[in-house]
């Protein structure tokens, strides 16, 4: 959940840069970091791979949002067989228990 919250805000930066880079001149200056490196650019040569990354970025993130859905449908189906409640649920019972007894 932590990876794909990273890489869901990673996407959303790299949209913004292309959002801003998209109505300026091509041949105008850019600076890209890389690799840790602040390397000079040109906008024309920065949107592509800006462009390519952020669709990458897409294509990450949801092959990551499946693969959770399904560890947490195998989760839920495994609490279920084996009667396993969390100390947060097991809480919450205690005290819909005591309130009904009220």
């Amino acid at each position: 959940v932590q990876k794909l919250t990273e890489l869901e805000t990673d996407r959303n930066e790299h949209r913004l840069v292309e959002e801003t880079l998209k109505p300026l001149d091509p041949d105008r200056r850019a600076f890209r970091l890389v690799g840790g490196v602040l390397v000079e650019r040109t906008v024309g040569e920065v949107l592509p791979s800006v462009m390519t990354n952020r669709s990458n970025l897409d294509e990450v993130v949801k092959t990551l949002q499946t693969r959770l859905e399904t560890k947490q449908k195998e989760t839920a189906a495994w609490k279920a067989k084996y009667n396993i409640k969390t100390a947060e649920e097991t809480e919450a019972i205690r005290k819909e228990q005591m309130q009904q007894q009220q």
